[in-house]
């Protein structure tokens, strides 16, 4: 391996065991799945809590909109990380303690 100052003789070997990233997506159509379904418990949940959420941003005269669609995403990416971590777990591939 060659770099900026010149050539290298160091290796690098990956790790593999305990220590190994459980995160890692075997099929990304499950992802995309989850992502979606994420989207749809978010449109779910959104209309529940959109009066609530409506309220808060009226008191804020600038940044109500900006609140509207910061609460959407933090919904959207709470669901999906709940979503993806119990499919995961249901597949056998992620051992919650």
């Amino acid at each position: 391996m060659t770099n900026a100052r010149g050539p290298s003789s160091e290796t690098f070997e990956e790790t593999t065991g305990s220590d190994a990233c459980v995160c890692s997506i075997g099929n990304a159509t499950e992802h995309y799945v989850t992502g979606i379904l994420g989207l749809v418990a978010t449109l779910v949940v959104g209309l529940q809590v959109y009066p609530w959420l409506q309220s808060i941003a009226d008191t804020m005269s600038y940044l109500g909109s900006t609140w509207l669609v910061f609460s959407f995403a933090a919904i959207w990416l709470v669901c999906w990380i709940a979503l993806e971590v119990a499919w995961e777990w249901r597949a056998g591939r992620v051992h919650l303690p």
